[in-house]
């Protein structure tokens, strides 16, 4: 199965690669001692990129006191690791914000179900006082997607095959009955040839799997994997799925299985819309 994973994305001509500014900031995001005058140094040989960043750092998603006028002051006043995992996350846009034409999906739509599931599993992680868990849960919600990327192309030719609508669950049924694997195996082997660190890409793995915190307990990322497996289930009754829907009783049964509070689960998507229109329409540079 991994051979046929790596033929397909070495095989599928739309499968865009991963930019080298983006693979610098993914390095720079797993070294803990990164300081200050790396980030600048990989950032500010961007004006693009500098000019996008500083937009999401003055959007409403932050709400700073006064307006944040270079890369410098952004790292004053949010800090290195935030900086940096902003701007993986402009440098990433372009990535996902293309049409998937092999999962029914418009322009812009995956890219707003993984801000979604970024900024939602970032509030939950928040839940427990850990900065680093919510930084690195805030990345981990961006790119669990990007298997979707890989199996695009195939799923093309079979769409009629395909269900048009229903839980995560039949969706990757579907994409294992077409492909013989689904877009979290397809998202972790993308993630291993684009040298992920290795918890990252096991996250992406993992995230539609409820029992994986509980039946791997003890590993260092099943809090991230928790964190990112509600906030996915979460985004699509949020109004920002991604061709899949989430009942009630799905919804009920992945928080009672992680143990995540119903309350701070609410709070977290009553969170959403407003984050998420933030950061898109700074994104969009709009006011």
């Amino acid at each position: 199965m991994k051979r046929r994973l790596r033929e397909i994305i070495e095989a599928t001509g739309q499968l865009p690669a991963l930019p080298a500014t983006t693979a610098r900031l993914l390095a720079l995001m797993d070294d803990q001692s990164a300081g200050a005058a790396q980030v600048l140094e990989v950032i500010g040989t961007d004006p693009a990129l500098t000019a996008n960043l500083l937009k999401l750092c003055n959007s409403a998603y932050y709400g700073l006191r006064r307006e944040v006028g270079s890369v410098h002051e952004a790292l004053v006043m949010l800090g290195n690791r935030t900086v940096v995992q902003l701007a993986f996350a402009t440098s990433l846009g372009d990535v996902l914000r293309g049409p998937l034409a092999g999962y029914r999906l418009e322009r812009d739509a995956l890219w707003r179900h993984s801000l979604a599931v970024a900024v939602g599993a970032a509030h939950l992680a928040g839940v427990a006082g850990d900065r680093s868990l919510r930084e690195r849960a805030f990345t981990a919600g961006l790119v669990h997607d990007i298997g979707k990327l890989v199996l695009n192309g195939p799923l093309k030719a079979k769409l009629q095959q395909l269900p048009q609508t229903g839980s995560y669950d039949a969706l990757r049924q579907g994409e294992r009955d077409l492909l013989g694997f689904d877009h979290a195996e397809a998202g972790q082997a993308l993630a291993e040839s684009w040298n992920f660190p290795a918890a990252l890409a096991d996250v992406i793995g993992r995230h539609h799997d409820v029992a994986a915190p509980r039946a791997g307990r003890g590993r260092a990322d099943d809090a991230l994997v928790t964190a990112v497996v509600v906030a996915n289930l979460g985004a699509s009754r949020a109004g920002f799925g991604a061709g899949s829907v989430c009942d009630d009783q799905s919804w009920q049964d992945a928080l009672a299985t992680l143990g995540i509070a119903p309350a701070d689960a609410e709070a977290a998507l009553a969170r959403l819309p407003g984050d998420v229109g933030a950061l898109a329409a700074a994104m969009d540079g709009r006011p």
